[in-house]
């Protein structure tokens, strides 16, 4: 498979698109039979993950693809990450759902470690990485960010009902564009994992169904616009493609 990446890097990361898709729904039909709601698929994606990880490894990709240790340097420019920071946490301003037991959250934290991994891995890596080699940066963060919103559309197999859904795939579309950016001018994935992780949580432990959540919607998709805007500004846009310039912070 390595020899694919090589030669055909976005069919590579389509590939590793659709293993991903069907391991989640093997894992949820396996969880319903269960009775215990993603009980399975979350033993399954921490699997996926390990192998993607052991995977990584063995070509020498592991920086490659963005996974690098966060330094010094990074962190003196903390303020850059602060709108990232606030789209992880504001879910938690709708509380959290006193209706999971102790048992299903550690099973949505579990899940979720996986899929911010595993969708950051495949969409900000993979196929972000293989548009830009062959199409530029540009159609890099725009094609991987568009794909990882309609990628949600997977969703209506879990129960969700269309206006939920395409609320998500709207919200996810803003955050994959402005989080393909992030890996552009950072080089970094990590931050964009951690984000993911802890966003994806936030939305599945939190009370759900009230109003609160629509402002909330609305909040994220407006916070996510302005840092894409302010991240844009450390590209350099002519020509029809773009280049990294510096940051614009110090």
């Amino acid at each position: 498979m390595n020899k694919l990446m090589v030669k055909k890097a976005i069919l590579h990361a389509v590939i590793w698109i659709l293993l991903y898709i069907v391991i989640v729904n093997i894992g949820d039909a396996l969880s319903e039979q269960t009775g215990v709601p993603n009980s399975v698929t979350s033993g399954l994606i921490i699997a996926f993950s390990i192998v993607l990880v052991l995977y990584l490894k063995k070509n020498n990709w592991i920086e490659k693809f963005g996974i690098k240790r966060i330094t010094k340097k990074d962190l003196s420019k903390t303020i850059f990450y602060v709108p990232l920071i606030l789209l992880a946490v504001i879910q938690f301003f709708a509380g959290i759902d006193t209706a999971l037991s102790i048992t299903e959250i550690a099973t949505f934290c579990l899940l979720m470690i996986g899929v911010g991994f595993i969708e950051e891995m495949i969409f900000r890596g993979f196929l972000f990485q293989g548009i830009l080699e062959k199409s530029g940066m540009i159609k890099a963060i725009l094609i991987s960010g568009v794909t990882f919103g309609f990628g949600h559309i997977v969703n209506l197999l879990r129960g969700y009902g269309y206006e939920e859904l395409m609320g998500q795939i709207i919200v996810a579309i803003a955050i994959g564009i402005t989080l393909a950016m992030l890996v552009a001018i950072t080089k970094n994935i990590v931050p964009g994992i951690l984000f993911h992780i802890i966003f994806n949580i936030s939305g599945s432990i939190t009370r759900s169904g009230t109003n609160m959540e629509i402002y909330l919607m609305i909040a994220i998709l407006c916070i996510t616009v302005f840092y894409g805007l302010y991240l844009s500004k450390s590209l350099s846009w002519k020509n029809g493609t773009a280049e990294i310039k510096d940051m614009p912070i110090s």
